[in-house]
């Protein structure tokens, strides 16, 4: 009874390198399923040897090249009732080094990133060395929440990372830097499907760990002939290209074509299903020129039409001689930013009795742009109309806001007047020529359209402010002077875990830094996924962000400086 008992109980589960990236991932899903976890790290509790005599299940989570050193330090350690395994993208040498472990073995081999979200459709290699409960236990759990385990050996592994891996990789990283040589960048309105998909996979890559990338092509041991046989196809292609060797490539190409028949097929399907995702979310690739000189004229979109406060914010603060571009959404000034069609936008961000504007921070998460700083606009509501007699009006219409923002004006003053709402505060303008109709804007409305001002400063709330973000391609230093930008906006995504925004703010705290705005968005990614999106109080760049970014990696999927404010 004893001996069944042991056997169905909850394992304690070490990880040795588990404040790395990969370390932490799994740190957070143990927890999640209900277990207890140690960690062994840089500067933890425990050592790597106490946490190897204590855990019922050790798992090495360490850079490739200090795997089999880890291992030697800790296998005498691991109890013969355990199992020790590690989870690195190479197999045979950390197998053959565990084989001499008196307790359990499995080489495991994760075949995801730290980016993914949960197990469900996800794979896990299983190279089988000496088997016991806990193997039977990690194969049970990972099937569970949907994953796939897939059994080689750790010969047949390194075989087909050499090309999934190490090929692929090395193929991505070689396009990157002909980019980086050739220094001329395809416009966005250029980007073909097939560049659309292939930029987001090289963006993958390089925003990994440069020092994995360069152990996955150096030290796996069937890379090298692969590698050869690559150059040599490479060197055949060239030749019957600068031959003009038409006939050659051609035939080249359908040889390879019918040989991935199966993958031709499936892909044109699968690809095309994805194009339609990523075609609504905009790529941009920055172009090697200055972005902006401020004694040129510049193109300035804000949200229209003339008149309304997005408006009155672009007046205030460039000169006249800049180039004023109405735009019907915020979207839209985020996309004619991206394609270079405009200089930078103008995007209201948050307003002191309505709120953050969901729109403008949702496009912060979707386009590749930064902000280059912010400034308030105090709101200050005016009652306008073609007539001067305010007995005539029988229709007060504008936008939602504005219209909540004046109601006990409105109370007080035109109690029987019907309320309608619009799209903008100018809108309505636009569309009614009729004596009868008011609307509530600001002065600037009056000016540009030419109406009485009935009343002034009809705002219930007299402290009334919208902030403004100036939307730039990349981080502008001098727009950042110019608005004593010194804050810095972070967006970030978080693994699933319990208490881990309790550990993102902690870190925030040791390090002295104040933040003065915290908010969780929709990621559109996957249901009830969030984004947060912070306002920490330091200027970017300096050492304390730097290093609170660095620390705040192992919580996050995704970090974002998007800008300074």
């Amino acid at each position: 009874m004893r001996k069944n008992k042991k056997l169905n109980k909850k394992p304690l589960i070490g990880i040795i390198g588990g404040k790395g990236k990969m370390g932490a991932w799994f740190n957070g899903f143990f927890e999640n399923q209900g277990f207890k976890v140690l960690v062994s790290d840089v500067k933890t509790k425990f050592s790597n040897v106490e946490l190897a005599k204590k855990a019922d299940i050790v798992i090495v989570s360490v850079p490739i090249g200090n795997t089999v050193r880890v291992i030697k330090e800790v296998r005498d350690f691991v109890r013969k009732d355990a199992l020790l395994c590690d989870i690195t993208s190479l197999k045979e040498e950390p197998v053959e080094a565990m084989r001499k472990a008196k307790s359990g073995v499995l080489g495991m081999h994760p075949l995801f990133g730290p980016l993914v979200q949960n197990l469900e459709g996800q794979k896990f290699v299983f190279c089988g060395v000496k088997n016991n409960q806990w193997v039977d236990f990690l194969r049970k759990i990972f099937v569970k929440n949907k994953a796939e385990i897939i059994e080689v050996s750790p010969e047949e592994h390194d075989k087909q990372m050499a090309i999934v891996q190490a090929l692929i990789h090395f193929t991505n990283i070689g396009l990157a830097r002909t980019l980086y040589s050739q220094k001329i960048i395809p416009k966005s309105s250029f980007l073909t499907p097939v560049f659309r998909l292939q930029i987001l996979i090289i963006g993958r890559i390089l925003g990994q760990n440069p020092e994995l990338y360069a152990e996955l092509e150096i030290r796996n041991p069937y890379f090298k002939n692969v590698l050869i046989d690559f150059e040599n196809q490479i060197k055949d292609l060239s030749k019957d290209v600068r031959d003009k060797n038409l006939k050659s490539f051609v035939k080249k190409f359908k040889q390879t074509s019918l040989y991935l028949d199966g993958f031709r097929k499936v892909s044109q399907t699968k690809s095309t299903e994805v194009l339609r995702i990523i075609n609504r979310q905009p790529i941009k690739i920055k172009q090697a020129k200055k972005i902006i000189n401020l004694k040129s004229k510049i193109k300035i979109g804000f949200l229209g039409p003339k008149g309304t406060f997005s408006h009155q914010a672009v007046r205030k603060v460039f000169p006249q001689k800049s180039k004023f571009i109405t735009l019907g959404t915020i979207k839209e000034i985020f996309e004619k930013v991206n394609s270079q069609e405009i200089d930078l936008g103008i995007a209201p961000a948050e307003n002191t009795i309505g709120g953050i504007v969901s729109e403008t921070i949702n496009c912060l998460a979707e386009y590749p742009l930064k902000i280059s700083g912010s400034f308030n606009i105090a709101v200050h509501h005016c009652f306008l109309a073609r007539t001067k007699n305010k007995k005539e009006i029988k229709t007060v219409k504008t936008h939602p806001q504005a219209l909540s923002q004046c109601r006990d004006w409105l109370a007080r003053n035109l109690p029987r007047v019907k309320l309608e709402t619009s799209s903008s505060t100018t809108a309505p303008i636009l569309e009614n020529q009729d004596k009868e109709v008011g609307f509530i804007a600001g002065e600037i409305a009056a000016k540009e359209y030419g109406l009485n001002i009935l009343a002034k400063n009809i705002e219930d709330s007299k402290d009334n402010f919208t902030k403004f973000y100036l939307i730039t391609p990349d981080i502008n230093k001098k727009f950042q002077k110019k608005l004593k930008a010194e804050k810095t906006l972070l967006l970030l995504a978080v693994y699933n875990r319990v208490g881990i925004l309790r550990d993102i703010l902690d870190v925030f705290a040791q390090n002295n830094l104040n933040l003065t705005s915290l908010h969780s968005i929709p990621s559109h990614l996957r249901p009830w996924d969030y984004f947060f999106f912070l306002e920490a109080d330091v200027s970017y760049p300096c050492p304390e962000i730097k290093k609170t970014i660095k620390q705040i990696e192992k919580y996050c999927s995704i970090i974002r400086v998007i800008g300074v404010s």
